[in-house]
């Protein structure tokens, strides 16, 4: 399978999503997508890497590439969180209205603030409308998936001690270029971390 990757340049995801240079500095050359997770990462700010690949991937990329980290990183921490985690997984799997509906509905109803509430506030926010009125449509901004996978992938590695989580940003943003490649999604945990660093 070929790069699941929508965008050839790194400057065109800034394109996509003007917002995202508020908090994300744009590339200065001519680099990938890729390339320029990569160049995060090195910098002095890595968790900008992990900002900027959830706005590289599609939705439900994004959204698959999230649930990974965040269930590898142990950050299914409860029932609800576990039950909200396996209903974004059917949404990624499935893509339609209701599965979306369903996770949404479920994320709100957790009233959490836990990295797997904001992957299904992630699939959640995919699509439908912001408004309660089904009258009053109100489109879903195109960048609130990307804003709410790095929500719940943040807070996955707050959980970490300073050398887990240095380790675990590389595994997971390793893992995620491993999968916009074309290839399947490597598991993600903190032992794979914590042994890559020995």
């Amino acid at each position: 399978m070929g790069s699941r990757i929508r965008f050839t340049k790194a400057k065109q995801v800034f394109e996509a999503y003007p917002g995202l240079s508020e908090s994300v500095n744009e590339p200065s050359g001519d680099l990938a997508p890729e390339e320029y997770a990569l160049e995060l990462q090195a910098g002095d700010e890595p968790l900008k890497a992990i900002e900027y690949f959830a706005h590289v991937l599609p939705k439900r990329e994004s959204v698959w590439w999230g649930m990974k980290c965040v269930a590898g990183l142990d950050g299914a921490k409860n029932d609800n969180d576990r039950e909200v985690l396996a209903l974004s997984e059917t949404w990624v799997r499935e893509g339609d209205e209701d599965a979306r509906a369903a996770v949404h509905a479920a994320a709100e109803a957790a009233k959490a603030d836990s990295a797997a509430v904001w992957i299904g506030f992630a699939a959640g926010w995919s699509g439908g409308s912001l408004s309660p009125n089904p009258d009053h449509r109100v489109d879903m901004p195109d960048d609130l998936t990307a804003k709410a996978v790095n929500a719940a992938v943040l807070i996955a590695l707050g959980t970490l001690s300073a050398p887990e989580r240095e380790q675990a940003v590389k595994t997971c943003l390793s893992a995620g270029l491993s999968f916009a490649s074309g290839g399947s999604m490597p598991a993600v945990n903190i032992e794979t971390s914590s042994a890559a660093m020995s």
